[in-house]
């Protein structure tokens, strides 16, 4: 039986769209004080919105190229279902998270489900970076992954799941499955690069 993946980022086009439509809204950064951490909290909401519009944009090769079982990606399509009925909400009738009019989730839970979004799509695009480095990175993914290695909030070796999946297991992984299929090909190719004779 061919089905798609739960994760499957194509699926979640319309919501991604949705969420990031909803966190380019002004009122979703309004009443927060300039220096405080709601600058932080702006700069992930943006940085937030311009990765989900890149995933959705690129979904079909997102799905291609992530591979499965894979936790962040199955987190990351949990997350955006549970917002998406509340964006939905903000596209049908413009309610903001801050401005009250919104039933939930909260500015502050929009703020927590933001932060590991963030984190998600870190993970995805690194692996995408490292699946298929001949692409360049686009402009989302490179300004989400720069304020990942460098905002100071996630260090290597700082004992969190992400960063050592960021920094130690994911490279790791992907360099193990190429060498695998480099090993698989030259096996099937014989020695020399020669296909043996088939019988």
């Amino acid at each position: 039986m061919n089905t798609p993946a739960a994760h499957s980022f194509v699926r979640l086009v319309p919501a991604m769209r949705a969420l990031a439509a909803w966190l380019d809204a002004p009122a979703t950064v309004a009443g927060r004080k300039p220096g405080g951490s709601g600058d932080a909290a702006a700069t992930l909401r943006r940085l937030c919105a311009d990765g989900l519009r890149c995933l959705a944009d690129n979904a079909d090769e997102y799905d291609r190229l992530i591979a499965r079982p894979n936790a962040f990606a199955a987190h990351f399509a949990a997350t955006v279902a549970m917002l998406a009925p509340a964006a939905a909400s903000f596209a049908a009738t413009g309610a903001h998270p801050d401005d009250g009019s919104a039933p939930a989730p909260s500015a502050a839970m929009l703020d927590d489900a933001t932060f590991m979004l963030v984190e998600d799509m870190a993970a995805l695009f690194r692996e995408r970076s490292l699946r298929a480095p001949e692409d360049a990175p686009r402009h989302a993914e490179e300004a989400l992954l720069a304020h990942f290695e460098h905002g100071g909030e996630w260090v290597p070796a700082d004992g969190t799941t992400v960063t050592d999946w960021y920094y130690v297991r994911l490279p790791a992984l992907v360099l193990a499955q190429l060498l695998r299929r480099a090993e698989s090909a030259a096996r099937a190719a014989g020695p020399c690069g020669v296909q043996p004779p088939r019988r």
